[in-house]
C-alpha cells in the first residue's frame, strides 16, 4: 500500500481531477539556518560512527582477502621481543616461507558452478489481468543486464562475497556514456567503502535506518555531478576542494595496488582526488494521505497541500448539486494525517559542508542500495573464506616444517675413516672420486678396520604427511567443496550414479550460501523493476535476442507503470541444461510434424539457426516470385482461344 502511495505521488502526468504529484529530485546550494546545519553536523557524525564501527569487519575482510589472493603469512606475532610479522620470522628463523593456496581453489570451484549455470530474472505480474506485460518486463530487465554486463558483474560480486561476507549494489537512472542514452546503472560497491548503522536485526534489512559510500572523484567530476550549469555553485565547490589538482596529471599511488585497509573516513589516498560522502538517512515527518474513492488509489502527500485536495472535493460536490446528486452519494478524496518515514540523502565533503541534499526520488521509496550480509546471525559477518583459513595456516606451516626437515636431514654422507686415506691421495681427491658415476678410491684395509660408509636418513617420517592428508581432507569437509565438484578424476570403480550423487551433494553443501546470493539479487532486480517503471517512456529501445513476441518487445510505459511484479531468478536460456531440453522437446515436435522448419529454427537454440531461417525465407520468396511470374506469363495463352471464339 505504502508502494502504491508513493508511486501516485510521483507520477509525472497529471490525471484530470486529482493532484499533480510530479517530484523532482533537485540538488540545492545551501546557506541554511543553524538548525539547519544542527541537523546535517549531527547526520555527518553518525555516518562517521557508522563508518568507524564497521573497522572490525573491514580488518577481518582484509584478512579473507590476503589469505584468498596469496598473502597468507602476513599475521602479526608476538617474538623475539616484538611484534613482527610471520613471513618476518620464518626468514629470521632461516626458513623459507612457503604456502600452497588451496582457498583459492575452493573460491573458482563456486564460482565455476555459478556460472557455469547462467540465470535471468522473470517477471510476473501479480494481478492475472496483466499477465500480459510480463514477458515485456522480462525483456526489459534482460535489456538491463546486458547493459550492464551483470553475468560478469554477479560473478565478481559473489567473489567477493565468499571472501569478505558482504556484497552491495547501488542501482540509479543516470546517463551511460558508452551508450549515450539515460539508463539504469548498476554498480558495485565496495565493502571497505560502504558503511550503515547497527541497529539493524532484519535478515532483509528493512530495518536501516543509515547507509552510504565514500567517493574519491577529480574535481572536474565533482562540479559536473553537483553544479551543472550553475556556475556560482561549481566556484562555491572549487572553493571547498581548491587544494585539489583537477588536470589529474601528477597521480602519486600505485596502480592496481589493491590496499584498501587504510582506508580514512575524511582523506583520499590520492591528493589529487576528492572525498565526497554520501548518506541516506530514513526520517519523518507529517504527511497527508489521501484516499480518492472516485478512482480507487491511494497516495501521499505534503502537508501543505491540503487546501488544493479541498478544492478537489468542493469542485465535486458542486458538480453533483447541479446533476441532482446527493452529498453524501459523493465520491471524494478522503485524508488522514499521519506522521510517516520517508529517505533523504546528503552529500558531504571532508568538513562536513553539504553540497547537495533531496529526498529520495525513486518510487520504490526505498534507498538506491541492495545489500547482503552472510550470515547475519547475532549481527554478525563470517564469510566462506574465515571458515577454512585455519586449516590453510595449517597446510602452509606442515609444508614449510616438511621443507626444513629434508633440507636439514643428512643426505649421501659419507664416513671415512682416517686411517683408511691412501698414501698420497687428500680428502678432497676423494671426495671429487666419490660423487663420479665411476669413480674409484683406493683405501689400506686392515683387519677389524671399519669400512667407509655413506649415510642417507629419512628422517621427514614422522608423521608430517599423515596431518597434512588430514588438513586436506578437513579443509574439504568444513568447505563443503569436494572432489566431485572440482571435477577431480572419481576413484576407481566409482560408478557414475555415485559420482554424480556426489556431486550434487557437494552442492548442497553451498545451498545455504548460494540462496543467500540468490535473495540479494532478487532484491536488486525488483528495484530494478521500480526504477524501469518510474523512468522508461515508450520509444526505449529494447533489443533482445530470444523466442518472444514482437508485442512484447515493444515497451509501453503507460501500461506497466502501476503493475505490482512478482520478481524470481530462474534458470537462462543460454545454460546448457535448459537448451538441450528445450531442442530435445521442439525436435520430438518436428518429428510428429505438429510444428514445421521455420517454427523449429525460430524457438530453438541451434547453431546457425537465423542463418538457415534466413535461408529458408529467401528461397520462400524466390518461389512465390517464380509462381506469380509464371502465372502473369499464362495468361495471354489463356485469354486467345476465348477471343477466337
Amino acid at each position: 500500500m505504502k508502494e502504491n502511495m508513493q508511486m501516485v505521488m510521483r507520477r509525472s502526468v497529471a490525471v484530470p481531477g486529482t493532484i499533480d504529484t510530479k517530484h523532482d529530485s533537485v540538488s540545492v546550494l545551501y546557506s541554511y539556518g543553524e538548525g539547519r546545519r544542527e541537523v546535517n553536523a549531527r547526520v555527518f557524525e553518525d555516518a562517521r560512527v557508522c563508518y568507524d564501527n564497521l573497522n572490525k569487519f573491514r580488518r577481518s575482510a582484509r584478512r579473507c582477502h590476503l589469505y584468498t589472493y596469496g598473502d597468507q603469512w602476513g599475521d602479526a606475532i608476538f617474538a623475539n621481543g616484538k611484534w613482527q610479522t610471520e613471513s618476518n620470522y620464518l626468514r629470521e628463523q632461516g626458513k623459507v616461507p612457503l604456502k600452497n593456496n588451496m582457498i583459492r581453489q575452493l573460491v573458482k570451484s563456486v564460482l565455476g558452478q555459478f556460472e557455469g549455470m547462467p540465470t535471468r530474472p522473470v517477471c510476473t505480474a501479480r494481478n492475472s489481468e496483466d499477465q500480459s506485460y510480463g514477458e515485456m518486463m522480462t525483456i526489459a530487465m534482460e535489456c538491463v543486464y546486458d547493459t550492464n554486463r551483470m553475468d560478469s558483474l554477479d560473478a565478481k560480486t559473489l567473489e567477493s562475497y565468499m571472501v569478505t561476507g558482504l556484497c552491495a549494489h547501488k542501482m540509479q537512472y543516470t546517463w551511460l556514456y558508452e551508450e549515450q542514452r539515460h539508463d539504469v546503472y548498476v554498480r558495485n560497491v565496495s565493502p571497505y567503502r560502504i558503511f550503515f548503522d547497527n541497529r539493524m536485526e532484519d535478515h532483509a534489512f528493512r530495518d536501516i535506518t543509515l547507509i552510504g559510500e565514500l567517493h574519491d572523484m577529480s574535481l572536474s567530476d565533482v562540479v559536473r555531478m553537483f553544479a551543472g550549469s550553475d556556475t556560482k555553485k561549481a566556484r562555491y565547490i572549487r572553493e571547498l576542494y581548491g587544494h585539489r589538482n583537477e588536470d589529474m596529471s601528477a597521480m602519486k599511488s600505485d596502480t592496481l595496488k589493491g590496499d584498501n585497509d587504510g582506508m580514512n573516513f575524511y582523506v583520499c589516498e590520492d591528493p589529487n582526488m576528492c572525498r565526497v560522502i554520501e548518506v541516506w538517512r530514513r526520517e519523518s515527518r507529517e504527511f497527508l494521505h489521501c484516499h480518492d474513492t472516485a478512482r480507487g488509489r491511494t497516495y501521499r502527500l505534503d502537508v501543505d497541500k491540503i487546501n488544493e485536495v479541498k478544492a478537489i472535493n468542493e469542485a465535486r460536490l458542486n458538480d453533483a448539486v447541479r446533476q441532482g446528486i446527493e452529498a453524501e452519494d459523493v465520491a471524494l478524496i478522503d485524508t488522514e494525517l499521519s506522521i510517516d518515514n520517508y529517505w533523504y540523502v546528503r552529500y558531504f565533503t571532508p568538513y562536513g559542508d553539504v553540497i547537495a541534499e533531496y529526498e529520495n526520488p525513486y518510487w520504490h521509496g526505498s534507498h538506491p542500495y541492495e545489500l547482503s550480509i552472510y550470515p547475519f546471525i547475532n549481527q554478525e559477518a563470517h564469510s566462506f573464506v574465515e571458515d577454512v583459513i585455519d586449516q590453510q595456516r595449517y597446510i602452509n606451516r606442515l609444508i614449510t616444517m616438511i621443507d626444513f626437515i629434508m633440507g636439514a636431514s643428512a643426505k649421501g654422507v659419507l664416513l671415512m675413516p682416517e686411517d683408511a686415506i691412501p698414501d698420497g691421495m687428500r680428502l678432497e681427491d676423494i671426495e671429487v672420486e666419490w660423487v663420479k658415476y665411476n669413480g674409484v678410491i683406493l683405501f689400506k684395509s686392515k683387519p677389524g678396520q671399519q669400512m667407509p660408509t655413506q649415510v642417507s636418513t629419512n628422517a621427514t617420517n614422522v608423521g608430517a604427511y599423515e596431518l597434512l592428508n588430514l588438513q586436506m581432507k578437513l579443509l574439504q569437509d568444513i568447505s563443503g567443496v569436494q572432489n566431485a565438484m572440482q571435477g577431480k578424476t572419481p576413484r576407481s570403480g566409482t560408478s557414475g550414479i555415485q559420482y554424480q550423487q556426489e556431486s550434487l551433494n557437494a552442492q548442497n553443501n553451498l545451498i545455504n550460501l548460494l540462496n543467500a546470493y540468490r535473495e540479494f539479487r532478487e532484491g536488486r532486480d525488483k528495484k530494478i523493476v521500480k526504477v524501469m517503471q518510474q523512468y522508461y517512456r515508450d520509444d526505449f529501445p529494447m533489443h533482445v535476442r530470444g523466442s518472444y513476441s514482437d508485442e512484447a518487445k515493444i515497451y509501453r510505459a503507460d501500461m506497466v507503470r502501476d503493475i505490482d511484479y512478482m520478481l524470481s531468478i530462474s534458470e537462462a536460456v543460454t545454460s546448457p541444461t535448459y537448451r538441450a531440453m528445450s531442442n530435445e522437446l521442439l525436435l520430438q515436435l518436428f518429428q510428429m510434424q505438429a510444428i514445421n522448419v521455420k517454427t523449429l529454427l525460430k524457438n530453438g537454440n541451434f547453431p546457425n539457426a537465423e542463418r538457415l531461417l534466413a535461408d529458408i525465407e529467401s528461397q520462400e520468396q524466390a518461389m512465390q516470385e517464380a509462381m506469380a511470374g509464371q502465372q502473369q506469363g499464362m495468361m495471354p495463352g489463356e485469354m486467345m482461344p476465348m477471343a477466337n471464339g
